[in-house]
């Protein structure tokens, strides 16, 4: 089967993020069409979390990445909060514990600079990321994000260990954080969707593109922190005409 590259598994995820969102805003609960689409649409935030870990991994400037998550996270937040609550926010409590994907991101981003850090004794580094995971909990996707993140990062030389890893956390964690959110185990569980963000991850060639100008590569490193707000609000804004 044929690999893809970065790129490639950006767009499926950015597709995949608007079927979902189109599916939460236009289609009614309980049909075939909201289920399939919000099942694909689950694949978006694995992949994010996949490429946070590769980011880390190369990027030559962790200030300047994290930096970049947190500024278009606080972009985001506004829009975010109307689109998933269809009004301003008229509680501060309320709109700082219910924060965008980008600042499940940052937390992500935060564990992985804890976890790689030589200077802080084991005890530390498990008490601070505990922390930080907890922290989650205010976030979209919650918990499993950095979870996801951290077994992506520190098992990316064993891939089926990581897949298995990867699968059981979400499988465990995913209920725990959601189901009660569902008036049943079936409606939930479109959330597992999830794990076919497996499929294109497994076919990642490890490659940006080459052939890549510098002005592709900065519409490849802008875009999607760009396309995560600005969808949001052409989707409410179409809804609310």
């Amino acid at each position: 089967m044929k690999k893809l590259t970065a790129t490639q598994i950006k767009v499926i995820a950015i597709i995949a993020m608007t079927l979902d969102h189109i599916a939460y805003t236009f289609l009614p609960a309980g049909t075939a069409l909201h289920y399939i689409m919000h099942l694909v649409g689950k694949t978006t935030a694995p992949i994010m979390c996949f490429f946070l870990a590769e980011g880390f991994r190369y990027t030559h400037d962790k200030r300047k990445y994290f930096l970049r998550l947190l500024l278009f996270a606080a972009i985001s937040q506004p829009i975010y909060y109307v689109y998933i609550f269809g009004t301003a926010p008229s509680n501060v409590l309320h709109f700082l514990s219910n924060m965008n994907m980008l600042f499940t991101l940052s937390l992500a981003f935060i564990c992985l600079l804890v976890l790689t850090n030589s200077k802080l004794s084991m005890t530390v580094k498990v008490v601070l990321s505990a922390i930080t995971i907890s922290l989650a909990q205010f976030c979209d996707w919650g918990y499993i994000v950095p979870i996801w993140t951290i077994i992506f990062f520190f098992f990316n030389k064993d891939k089926k260990k990581q897949s298995l890893l990867f699968a059981l956390a979400s499988l465990i964690v995913l209920p725990y954080t959601f189901l009660h959110n569902y008036e049943s185990f079936f409606a939930f569980s479109y959330n597992y969707g999830a794990i076919l963000a497996l499929i294109p991850i497994q076919l990642y060639n490890g490659k940006r593109d080459r052939s890549s100008t510098p002005l592709k590569k900065k519409i490849n490193r802008w875009f999607f922190y760009i396309y995560y707000p600005l969808h949001m609000m052409i989707i409410f804004m179409i809804a609310h005409i």
